[in-house]
């Protein structure tokens, strides 16, 4: 039986930062993680029984300190606390749609704002646009097109509906250097 609670099993402070330096340096990290999990899984998993609630916290606590914090530090290269909230923080929604349509499917292109008849959004995004304030022809697809919502070089205005504009309402951020593309979560 694997007790949590035994200081010599916890993978905490330099033990975990000792584990990562391994598997960092590793040659062969996927051996490496192999390894660790062969020894820790049948300790965490295998033996189990009609367990009550406190073996059951044991279990879940053996298997966040020893098999998801390593994985989770491993990951993020960084504290995971900091390394979610950063990756939150930069992450960034597609500007383009690029629904696939079906046979059948509703179309809807702006009659005033499309480059082109064949500039055409799906339901979704045209209930959330600007485009249903404005002249509009609705058809029905025959499969295989796409949404041409955030397709700059589709629309003469309004290239973008609720949806895929960006959350903090600033669209020239879509179009300035810095894009979601280049944040880096890994220093």
């Amino acid at each position: 039986q694997l007790d949590v609670l035994d200081p010599r099993v916890h993978l905490a402070g330099k033990s975990l930062l000792l584990l990562l330096t391994r598997w960092w340096a590793a040659a062969d990290l996927q051996q490496d993680l192999y390894h660790h999990l062969a020894a820790y899984v049948p300790r965490i998993f295998l033996g189990r029984g009609e367990g009550n609630s406190r073996e059951e916290q044991r279990e879940e606590l053996a298997c966040q300190l020893l098999l998801l914090a390593p994985l989770e530090w491993l990951l993020l290269g960084e504290d995971p606390a900091s390394g979610l909230a950063l990756l939150q923080e930069n992450n960034c929604p597609s500007a383009l749609c690029g629904h696939v349509f079906k046979v059948g499917e509703p179309t809807y292109s702006c009659r005033e704002c499309a480059a082109d008849p064949t500039c055409v959004l799906c339901m979704q995004c045209f209930l959330e646009s600007a485009h249903r304030q404005h002249r509009y022809r609705m058809t029905t697809s025959g499969g295989g097109g796409f949404c041409d919502c955030g397709d700059l070089e589709a629309w003469k205005n309004d290239p973008w509906c609720q949806k895929h504009a960006r959350a903090d309402g600033h669209i020239e951020e879509v179009r300035s250097s810095r894009s979601c593309e280049e944040v880096s979560v890994f220093h």
